[in-house]
C-alpha cells in the first residue's frame, strides 16, 4: 500500500498529470501552470480504489473484483474530468492563458474570480466520501459498499461543479496586469518639446 501511495506522489511530483492544459502566459513554463479540480479529483479515487485493491490482496491474497459502487466511483470521477473538458472547449475557455500556479488548494478552488462555493463543496464531497471508503473497505476487509444516497451526493456534486464551470470566466492565476508608466514628451535638439514648437 505504501508502494501505490510513493508512486502516485512521485507521479505528481514529476508530471503535470494534475495540471490545466491549454495555452500559457507569457514567462509561465509547462509544469508551472495551474491544477485542475476534475483531474484531481480523478486521480484521488483512482489512488483511493489502488489503495484498497492493494491492501486487500495483501490481506486476503486474491485481487476481488470491483463492486457496482466501485464502478460508480471511477465513472463519476471518469465522467467530470470528461464533462469539464467538453465544457473548456464549447464554450472557448480552453483558449484562454493559463496564468502561474498559486498552490493545489488555491488553485482547484479558485474559479477566476476568487474560491468558489461549489468548488469547495465538491472538494469536501470527494475526501469525506473517499476517506471513509478507503477506512471501511480496510476495516471490513472487501470493497465498501457505499450506500446509494452518498453516491448521489457526489454524483449532484460533481453536476454542480460541471454546471458552474460553464459560467466560470477570467485567468486563475494570473496576477495583476502591469500598468505602463506614462512616457515624458520627446524633448527636440532646441530644448522645447515638439508640441511647443512651432
Amino acid at each position: 500500500m505504501a508502494f501505490i501511495v510513493v508512486l502516485f506522489a512521485a507521479i505528481v511530483w514529476k508530471t503535470p498529470i494534475l495540471r490545466d492544459r491549454g495555452p500559457l502566459l507569457p514567462g509561465v513554463a509547462d509544469g508551472q501552470q495551474t491544477f485542475s479540480l476534475a483531474r484531481s479529483q480523478l486521480l484521488w479515487w483512482t489512488l483511493a480504489v489502488a489503495v484498497v485493491a492493494g491492501s486487500l490482496l495483501i490481506v486476503t491474497g486474491n485481487l476481488l473484483s470491483p463492486t457496482p459502487q466501485v464502478l460508480a466511483l471511477l465513472g463519476i470521477s471518469a465522467g467530470t474530468t470528461g464533462l469539464a473538458s467538453l465544457v473548456d472547449q464549447s464554450s472557448g475557455t480552453s483558449a484562454t492563458p493559463l496564468g502561474r500556479s498559486r498552490g493545489w488548494l488555491q488553485d482547484i478552488l479558485d474559479d477566476g474570480q476568487g474560491i468558489s462555493v461549489h468548488r469547495y463543496q465538491s472538494l469536501l464531497a470527494n475526501i469525506g466520501i473517499g476517506l471513509a471508503f478507503i477506512y471501511k473497505s480496510v476495516e471490513q476487509g472487501a470493497f465498501y459498499a457505499i450506500d446509494p444516497m452518498w453516491l448521489g451526493v457526489l454524483g449532484i456534486s460533481s453536476v454542480l461543479y460541471v454546471g458552474m464551470k460553464s459560467r466560470e470566466g477570467g485567468v486563475v492565476g494570473a496576477g495583476p496586469v502591469p500598468v505602463a508608466a506614462p512616457q515624458s514628451p520627446a524633448v527636440s535638439a532646441g530644448g522645447t518639446s515638439p508640441a511647443l514648437s512651432a
